[in-house]
């Protein structure tokens, strides 16, 4: 089912999701730079969805504003994530505009995860005919660099202050996909070693992928089929193993939505299941559905000794979602 079709399906809860998200003002704070306590352990930004095409120039626009409004934060900021969609057509051009604006505007590390539509969607429009292998290989390419890692494939480790984030993303088995993910068996195995180390001595450890997991942040409602199928791909049986993960992704572009939203429609952006927290992050490029319609909106994330605190907001406005506020408290 196609997003659109998903939401004329939904759509007295489509209509109610903005409604509710974007009445009450008093909700909403202008300007605050940076929301963070004295004593946090680690600040991320997180953001997904960019979609940046090397000839259009008003998403470069939006992603620039943003990374210069981090680097004016009076919390030093000490990482990125971007949750996948990178650009729009996989097409190196727009690829390496993604890295050139991260090395020019970014105040800290960006960590990045390949989406459909920087591997499922080489070809179309007749952008580029590279394959879907080469278009993967662009990315590993390019992001080792950036990072100066040497990961061998679409997936990898990247630490920050001590913490673990855990990249995981399509493996183009047999030509891969268009929009669907393959994660294979390799893949799980490593996503288990690694949540093991990054969780041993009781910190978070930060799982990142485009995909969302079936069934989770109102996923079924949003855009039904656009999950990580548990019966092929079982990363939720592996993430609730341990403590304290915490699951980023995007790829809905579901905007964000106020906690009234959860209560009456049970669509939230942050929820935990089983002792794992799912965060759905909004598209940053584009326009939103099911919530807050703007682009430019993702979600600060605050590490501290007993608890992390999820903050959305827009980057480029500097507005803060206060009727959206998610606390966890950490497993000790």
């Amino acid at each position: 089912m196609t997003v659109v079709k998903a939401i004329f399906s939904n759509f007295p809860a489509f209509l109610m999701a903005i409604f509710l998200t974007i009445l009450p003002y008093k909700g909403l704070e202008l300007p605050v730079i940076n929301a963070a306590k004295d004593d946090s352990r680690m600040v991320v930004e997180m953001i997904a969805d960019t979609h940046l095409e090397n000839k259009e120039f008003l998403r470069q626009t939006f992603m620039k504003a943003g990374l210069r409004n981090l680097s004016r934060a009076a919390t030093p900021i000490d990482a990125v994530v971007v949750a996948g969609d990178l650009t729009n057509y996989a097409d190196e051009p727009s690829l390496a505009k993604y890295y050139e604006i991260l090395d020019k505007f970014s105040p800290a590390p960006v960590i990045s995860c390949a989406g459909n539509h920087d591997i499922g969607h080489a070809g179309d429009r007749d952008v580029t005919d590279i394959s879907r292998e080469e278009a993967k290989a662009n990315f590993i390419r390019y992001n080792n660099e950036y990072l100066g890692i040497n990961a061998e494939d679409n997936y990898y480790t990247y630490e920050v202050n001590g913490y673990k984030f855990i990249v995981i993303g399509d493996i183009c088995y047999d030509g891969g996909h268009w929009d669907d993910l393959d994660l294979g068996e390799e893949q799980l195995a490593f996503l288990d070693r690694e949540l093991a180390s990054a969780t041993a001595e009781g910190k978070p450890a930060f799982v990142v992928c485009h995909w969302p997991v079936d069934g989770m942040n109102g996923q079924e409602i949003i855009w039904p089929g656009s999950g990580i199928d548990l019966s092929k791909n079982d990363v939720k049986t592996v993430m609730e193993k341990y403590d304290n993960v915490f699951y980023i992704s995007g790829h809905m572009h579901a905007g964000i939505k106020s906690n009234a939203v959860d209560e009456k429609y049970n669509i939230s952006c942050v929820e935990t299941v089983n002792g794992v927290t799912y965060i759905s992050l909004p598209t940053y490029g584009l326009v939103n559905s099911f919530g807050d319609p703007v682009f430019g909106t993702g979600m600060q994330l605050e590490v501290y000794d007993d608890e992390v605190i999820i903050r959305p907001r827009n980057f480029i406005t500097n507005a803060w979602y206060t009727n959206s506020v998610y606390t966890i408290e950490l497993v000790k």
